[in-house]
């Protein structure tokens, strides 16, 4: 299926590999066409994943770099104290899955050679950075909070399609002038009560109830998306008119604060990181070969 360098990677091979990933695929899927395309896209997967393996053996065995039975026991013990498990209990359960308990075994000890490789030509380049913890954390709320439900405020102040250019401006000023008072403290709820054209909302303060990601049109959610509990939104056109939002209420997020969550982002960044780096190792790899494909 593939020769990388002076070594073959056979056809049979590939289906040892894919075997319990096929019976997951067969549980998965009815057969027919979208068996056998998934079937397809994992033999194409694993066979990448199979030369990455050989690529990484072949440095392995260069700088004579190998993986005991005792390391690899070592590593079968922990795995099975994380899930509260003998190991013997866990080479069962990799068993249910299709593995025998050698490939079990021997997919351990790809994992274990590929960490000694990467601790020796990797981990040295992986540096994670306060900045990088941030900005993952940002991520991570922005996309909770788009899962979440929230409570809405808006003053909507009509502008006709007839309005003049003058009409237009005025109105726009009036939006710009509210949502400033209502950012320097006063009660956007009166000022909604006082001005807002949205007369199904207007004796409510504004208030458009409990809504669900989805439940509003586009443009609205976009900006709400992108506002604190209490923060008000600058005016933006919608529909027939010029609004602003102020977010009242948003569900509670699941995470905590950056600080109570750092150990687990620093983790991810270096993971994201050294995965990173890994491929860009594993690419200079391919380019000092001769790989051919034949799948």
């Amino acid at each position: 299926m593939a020769v990388v360098g002076e070594r073959a990677i056979l056809l049979s091979e590939l289906r040892h590999r894919a075997r319990p990933f096929l019976l997951q695929i067969q549980q998965r899927y009815p057969a027919g066409a979208q068996q056998a395309e998934a079937a397809d896209a994992l033999s194409r997967q694993l066979l990448e994943r199979m030369i990455d393996d050989l690529l990484e053996r072949q440095v392995a065995d260069k700088h004579h770099i190998s993986v005991t039975a005792e390391e690899i026991d070592a590593a079968l013990q922990r795995l099975a104290m994380m899930q509260n498990l003998t190991p013997d209990q866990l080479v069962n359960e990799a068993m249910r899955s299709g593995l025998t308990a050698q490939d079990y075994r021997e997919e351990l000890r790809r994992q274990l050679l590929e960490g000694k490789l990467l601790e020796l030509r990797v981990n040295g380049r992986v540096r994670v950075t306060d900045d990088e913890m941030r900005a993952l954390y940002g991520r991570v709320m922005r996309e909770e909070r788009q899962q979440l439900g929230y409570r809405l405020q808006w003053i909507v102040l009509r502008v006709p399609q007839s309005a003049t250019a003058a009409t237009r401006a005025s109105r726009r000023a009036l939006a710009d002038r509210l949502a400033a008072e209502a950012r320097a403290g006063a009660d956007f709820g009166q000022l909604a009560r006082t001005w807002s054209d949205d007369m199904a909302t207007r004796s409510k303060g504004g208030d458009l109830g409990p809504q669900k990601p989805g439940s509003l049109d586009e443009p609205v959610e976009k900006v709400v998306f992108g506002l604190d509990v209490g923060q008000v939104s600058e005016p933006f056109s919608y529909a027939d008119a010029v609004v602003v939002v102020r977010v009242s209420q948003r569900e509670a997020s699941r995470f905590g604060t950056f600080e109570q969550m750092r150990d687990q982002l620093a983790q991810k960044v270096y993971a994201d990181q050294r995965e990173t780096a890994r491929r860009k190792w594993l690419d200079s790899l391919k380019r000092g070969v001769h790989i051919d494909t034949r799948l």
